[in-house]
C-alpha cells in the first residue's frame, strides 16, 4: 500500500476543520439536530388530517380534527366532554386560532349537527390556566362545500391546549340569523343563488373541525370577542385529578 502524500493529509484536515467551524458557527445543537432529524417540517399545501392521539400542530397548517367517541373523555372545568390534546411545534407569545366546524349528518335527528368548541389552554405543568370559547360563530354556506361554522380568537402564551365542548351545550342548537338571498359568482365563473335562510344546527357531543394556528397579524378571519376566564381554585389553576390526567393523556 502506498503511503498517503503529506500534502493530501494536510488538505483533508483543512477541509474537515472548515466543515466543523461552519457547523459550529450555525450552532452545534442545530447542526446535530439537522443531521439526526432533518430540518423542521414545513406546512403542507391544503388541509391535512390529524392522526389519532395527541397532535403536534404546525403554525399556518390547517388541520382536520375529528373529535369522536374514540377520543379520550374527561370531566373538565366547563363540563364533561370528549377532547383532543394539541401541542404546537414551538410555543408562541401570541396566536390567532381559526376554527371551522364542519356540519355532520346525524343518525338520530333530521338536522345536521355541529360541535361547539372550547379551548382549554394549559400551563407548563399541564393544568388548565384559561378557558376560551369562540363566540360568536358565523355560518358559512356555499355551493359544493359542506356547511360550516367559522370563527377565530386571539390568545396569548400558547403552547398546548385541549379542544373540547361541554355536555351542558349538547342538545341545544346553533341558530343563524335570517340571511338575505345571495346571488354571486363562484370560482370558475359560475353564478349561484340562494333563498333567504334561517339555519338551525343542534350541538352534538362529537364532531369534526379544522384548526389553523397562525400569527396574530394573519388576515385569515376577523377575530371575535372571545369568552375567556380562569377556572379552578384562586390561583387560576384547575388541580382536580381527572383534569390533570386528561391534560397529560
Amino acid at each position: 500500500m502506498r503511503p498517503t502524500p503529506p500534502r493530501l493529509v494536510v488538505a483533508v484536515v483543512a477541509v474537515a476543520a472548515f466543515a466543523f467551524s461552519a457547523a459550529s458557527a450555525a450552532g452545534p445543537l442545530n447542526w446535530v439536530r439537522e443531521k439526526l432529524g432533518g430540518k423542521p417540517e414545513a406546512p403542507k399545501a391544503g388541509v391535512v388530517t390529524a392522526q389519532p392521539g395527541a397532535i403536534t400542530l404546525l403554525l399556518d397548517q390547517p388541520t382536520r380534527l375529528p373529535v369522536d367517541a374514540t377520543a379520550p373523555e374527561a370531566e373538565l372545568p366547563r363540563g364533561r366532554s370528549y377532547f383532543r390534546r394539541v401541542e404546537l411545534s414551538k410555543p408562541v407569545d401570541e396566536a390567532l386560532i381559526e376554527v371551522r366546524v364542519i356540519a355532520q349528518d346525524s343518525d338520530t335527528t333530521k338536522h345536521r349537527t355541529v360541535f361547539k368548541p372550547l379551548f382549554y389552554l394549559l400551563d407548563d405543568e399541564g393544568n388548565v390556566r384559561e378557558t376560551v370559547a369562540v363566540d360568536p360563530l358565523k355560518i358559512d354556506i356555499r355551493p359544493f362545500q359542506p356547511t360550516a361554522l367559522v370563527g377565530c380568537v386571539k390568545v396569548s402564551k400558547l403552547n398546548r391546549f385541549l379542544v373540547a365542548t361541554t355536555d351542558k351545550d349538547v342538545g341545544k342548537s346553533y341558530e343563524s340569523r335570517s340571511r338575505s338571498s345571495v346571488n354571486a359568482p363562484s370560482k370558475g365563473g359560475f353564478y349561484y343563488s340562494t333563498d333567504a335562510v334561517n339555519v338551525k344546527l343542534p350541538y352534538a357531543a362529537t364532531g369534526e373541525l379544522v384548526l389553523t394556528v397562525s400569527a396574530p397579524s394573519a388576515k385569515r378571519c376577523e377575530p371575535t370577542t372571545a369568552e375567556a376566564g380562569k377556572d379552578g381554585k384562586k390561583d387560576g389553576k384547575d388541580k382536580t385529578a381527572e383534569t390533570q390526567r386528561a391534560a397529560a393523556t
